[in-house]
Formats: C-alpha cells, sequence, structure tokens
C-alpha cells in the first residue's frame, strides 16, 4: 500500500472522499501526528461551526468519533478563538465532571501530555485531579479529527455513494 508521507498536503488535493477516508486510515502514528496547527486551523476554517456573533469557530466531534484516553475523559474537539487553537476534553473525577479547554500546540506537543483540573471533593476540600494522554491516545484523537472533517466537508457526497 502507498504511505503518504505528508497528510498536512495530501489531505486538500483533489480524491474522491472515500479515498480521502482510505487514506487517514491508514496512516501510521507518526504520519498523523504530523498534522501542524496551521493544518487544523484550516479544517476548522472550512467546516467548523460559527459561534453565536462571533468569527470564532469550532469543530466538535460527533458521538460516534469520540475518542480518549480510555481512563477518564474525552477529547471533545477543536476551538479556533481569535486565530488560537484550542482542544475541548471533557474530564470526569469524582463526583462530577467538567469540559477542559488546552493550547492545541500545548496538548499536542511531541511526548505525554499531563492535565490538571483543580476542584473541591465531595467534602469541599481542594484537590487535584489529573488526565494523562500519551502519544497513541493522540494520535486516535487527531484521526478522528481528520475523518470528522471529511465526513463533514463530503456529508452529500458520501450519503449519495452510499445509497446507490
Amino acid at each position: 500500500m502507498k504511505t503518504y508521507k505528508n497528510i498536512n498536503t495530501e489531505l486538500f488535493r483533489r480524491y474522491a472522499p472515500k479515498k480521502k477516508i482510505e487514506i487517514i486510515e491508514s496512516l501510521s502514528k507518526q504520519e498523523i501526528l504530523a498534522v501542524t496547527s496551521i493544518t487544523m486551523k484550516r479544517i476548522v476554517k472550512e467546516v467548523g461551526q460559527n459561534r453565536y456573533y462571533s468569527r470564532d469557530k469550532y469543530l466538535w466531534l460527533s458521538k460516534e468519533r469520540q475518542t480518549g484516553n480510555d481512563w477518564n475523559s474525552w477529547f471533545k474537539g477543536v476551538e479556533l478563538t481569535k486565530g488560537t487553537l484550542y482542544v475541548k476534553l471533557y474530564v470526569q473525577y469524582e463526583n462530577t465532571d467538567t469540559d477542559a479547554y488546552e493550547k492545541y500546540t500545548t496538548f499536542f506537543a511531541s511526548g505525554e501530555y499531563n492535565g490538571e483540573i483543580k476542584g473541591a471533593d465531595m467534602r469541599g476540600n481542594n484537590r487535584t485531579y489529573y488526565y494523562d494522554y500519551d502519544s497513541d491516545d493522540k494520535a486516535k484523537a487527531l484521526r478522528s479529527l481528520l475523518l470528522e472533517y471529511v465526513n463533514v466537508k463530503y456529508r452529500e457526497k458520501l450519503n449519495s455513494e452510499s445509497n446507490e
């Protein structure tokens, strides 16, 4: 099978939507992690939804594409706010849960990402809760984002191809 060296350019070439999905699914972990923030900004600008009364955009993953660290958090999507990309995570801890935002470049930097949330436990004592994403978890999240991009952008074409 052909390997695709640079997904940052291959993703925007003129391939059929099904071919793009095949390309994304066949990428290695290193090729997926090579997705740049410039590529992600372009993706969010193309298919992201506008915030109400704002130029900011977001691209949330659909339920079937959401992925996480298989422990206590889910990767929900990316948001472009005033030119800066943020990652949205849903984190569960003790008796509650919350959304956490982190800069895209910080979250997808090489190595493991260790996040923390300051909160109160059930007795009101301040505690710190942690969530971790290793390179495998990050690669799964990026693959989901790329698949979401193709499925949102080419929704009509993919639906008409599946109905034939």
